[in-house]
């Protein structure tokens, strides 16, 4: 992974420039350490989509195909084609939980379609930007961008929701991912956005929200405030490199045996017969296990600290 890939932030950069988007901004919040085996050590690559994450890739993508169609050409039955088509099986379980996940979001678009208006044709569809301010860059991918129905240059920013429960009003004002979408938009299409829409497919509810010019300056100025200081005890906790360490060290050995198994080097059938292979890969699970049942025993040896970046 190379710089301009990388997604870093206190503790852990390795560039003098910073990436982020609004999920890796989650993904630190929630868990340093998380954050810096997917973006920083790269093993997102040999993660799999949960099921609810494959379920709503499967409803984004297929929002994304209907509005790209000319307007005539868009009815529930395409919708569900497209649904259809699109669906994403990783993650997904076996063949009776599939069918499921796609009954139920067959139905969430059904009741979607009938109470949306299907004729707008958006400004941009998956639209990904970034841009930079000093020496961190945002970026995000914006699910669709309209423009203002009460007309003027203003945009109206659709974020598709797949969760069953809603976010507060006083959640979706204080949201910073939306906070760097209507950053993000104005900084690169030189346009204000009116308004974001947090549009709950599943659920069946919108919630709206602003963020006037103002509001917007303050609320960037103190994401950006607090990355570039690193405050909180995240930074402390990033730099304690006991668990870190131990982790790496199993993640490598096993990330060796994949690498052996995909290369072909070994297979299913194989991996009993080749002693070597066999014995490396026990002695990583059993690392792995030995490090589980000591964070079982001891957690506060490895999370001393608690996470409080924003």
């Amino acid at each position: 992974m190379n710089g301009a890939e990388q997604q870093s932030l206190p503790g852990i950069d390795l560039e003098r420039v910073t990436f982020l988007s609004p999920s890796a901004l989650e993904r630190y919040r929630l868990c340093p350490r998380l954050y810096r085996f997917l973006y920083v050590d790269g093993l997102w690559r040999m993660s799999r989509s949960s099921a609810p994450q494959a379920f709503g890739t499967s409803i984004h993508a297929a929002l994304r195909e209907f509005y790209r169609l000319p307007v005539g050409r868009r009815s529930l039955r395409m919708l569900l084609e497209l649904f259809r088509r699109l669906w994403v099986r990783d993650g997904s379980g076996d063949r009776e939980q599939q069918q499921r996940e796609r009954e139920r979001g067959a139905e969430a678009l059904r009741a979607w379609y009938g109470r949306t208006d299907t004729s707008v044709v958006p400004h941009a569809t998956e639209l990904g930007l970034q841009a930079a301010w000093g020496d961190i860059v945002l970026k995000g991918r914006l699910d669709r961008l309209d423009a203002d129905p009460a007309g003027g240059r203003g945009l109206v920013v659709v974020d598709y929701k797949t969760g069953r429960r809603p976010v507060s009003q006083e959640s979706a004002d204080a949201d910073e991912a939306l906070t760097i979408y209507a950053a993000l938009v104005e900084r690169r299409l030189g346009r204000p956005v009116t308004r974001m829409v947090l549009d709950y497919v599943v659920a069946g509810t919108q919630v709206v929200t602003e963020r006037p010019p103002e509001v917007l300056r303050q609320r960037l100025d103190d994401v950006l405030g607090r990355l570039e200081r690193g405050e909180g005890t995240a930074g402390r906790m990033l730099k304690d490199d006991v668990l870190y360490q131990r982790l790496s060290d199993v993640s490598g050995r096993l990330d060796g045996v994949l690498t052996r198994l995909e290369k072909g080097e070994g297979s299913a059938g194989q991996l009993l017969k080749d002693a070597e292979l066999y014995k490396n890969l026990s002695a990583s699970l059993l690392d792995l296990k030995a490090l589980i049942g000591d964070v079982r025993k001891d957690p506060g040896k490895y999370l001393r600290v608690k996470v409080s970046l924003f």
